[in-house]
């Protein structure tokens, strides 16, 4: 019977002790050999510490697509946030999905369409790594939210075409490849796929913190490795050779007390404009959807990420996002930014 589900929910648990820096990989789903999946979102319901109120640290956690990881994805606990009545945020969606096409009436662009696929026979799951210990009684859950065909020909008639296009376009650059069949044996191809050659598309959705303290009235780059403690944290791009691009399409920052402002900075640009992010009660132009603190959650009244309008292109430059004090130096870990956007890998 051939079948299609605009929503389906995919849900994790973990309900072990985790101690710091250790990985934990989760059950997976296994996809029948006539079904292809579309991962539209990933929600968590993050660890809380019932003593303090404080919810635990995940350094990352990631979807796992056939053993692999979707690596530009790397989320902590509070990037995106299960949707439930007591939560202000709602996590931001990977892109739009060739599945929900009976429903938006289109057929997405390449750009849009970068929510990770799976094809016949795969596996999906997910992976954390914990940044603080973890107890057995801090659970944490999380869902990944996708839509389901079952049957090619019903693949077919979703996707509305039986070719899809991923050629696109940045600045006036273009960049091609030959059009995808749409089929379950190809569906990993597209754009959001592991299966891709390039030029690749994927979501691009991590967070960074100052592994050093700034030095003061100093924009800090959140370069690797001198800036920050992991490769994938780096929001500090030489691309003037165009092997890769970033569009960032929201952004969240959770101050320090010495905060002044952050900016989306590009070398040799006229303007560089910068935006206040001062911690609560003050005003923070990139609020995030979570802070740590399950008292101050609850007391919110608008939540993150807020939308990069219009997003905000790196290709051919040198840039980044960049943070910077007040006068006083904000020590290491003070500051966190999270970025939620497109990754292009062109060569």
């Amino acid at each position: 019977m051939s079948v299609w589900d605009p929503k389906i929910e995919l849900v994790f648990t973990h309900t072990i002790a985790q101690a710091a820096g250790e990985e934990w990989v989760s059950p997976v789903y296994t996809l029948p050999p006539d079904e292809v999946l579309e991962i539209y979102r990933m929600e968590i319901i993050p660890p809380v510490d019932a003593t303090t109120g404080i919810i635990k640290k995940l350094r990352y956690a990631t979807i796992m697509i056939d053993g692999k990881e979707v690596e530009p994805i790397k989320v902590n606990s509070i990037m995106l946030p299960a949707e439930h009545q007591y939560n202000v945020g709602i996590a931001i969606d990977f892109g739009v999905p060739y599945l929900h096409r009976p429903i938006t009436g289109i057929i997405p662009s390449p750009v849009d369409a970068t929510c990770p696929k799976a094809k016949k026979g795969q596996t999906v799951g997910v992976k954390t790594v914990a940044d603080e210990a973890i107890a057995d009684t801090q659970p944490y859950t999380i869902i990944l939210k996708a839509a389901r065909v079952k049957k090619e020909e019903k693949l077919r008639e979703i996707v509305g075409v039986p070719m899809i296009s991923v050629g696109f376009t940045l600045d006036a650059d273009s960049y091609m490849k030959p059009p995808i069949t749409v089929s379950l044996d190809t569906f990993d191809e597209l754009p959001g796929g592991l299966a891709q050659s390039k030029p690749q598309i994927f979501p691009f959705f991590t967070w960074a913190t100052n592994k050093v303290a700034t030095t003061p009235n100093t924009w800090y780059d959140f370069d690797y490795p001198a800036s920050v403690a992991h490769s994938w944290q780096n929001l500090s791009w030489n691309l003037v050779n165009k092997t890769e691009a970033y569009l960032i399409k929201y952004l969240a920052v959770i101050p320090h007390a010495n905060s002044k402002a952050a900016r989306l900075f590009t070398e040799g640009r006229i303007t560089n404009p910068e935006y206040t992010t001062r911690p609560l009660p003050e005003r923070n132009v990139f609020y995030p959807p979570m802070y740590y603190d399950t008292s101050v959650n609850a007391a919110l009244k608008i939540a993150g990420p807020v939308p990069i309008k219009p997003p905000y292109l790196y290709h051919g430059v040198k840039g980044g996002i960049q943070i910077i004090d007040n006068g006083t130096s904000i020590p290491a870990g003070g500051v966190t930014v999270e970025v939620y956007g497109t990754k292009f890998i062109l060569k």
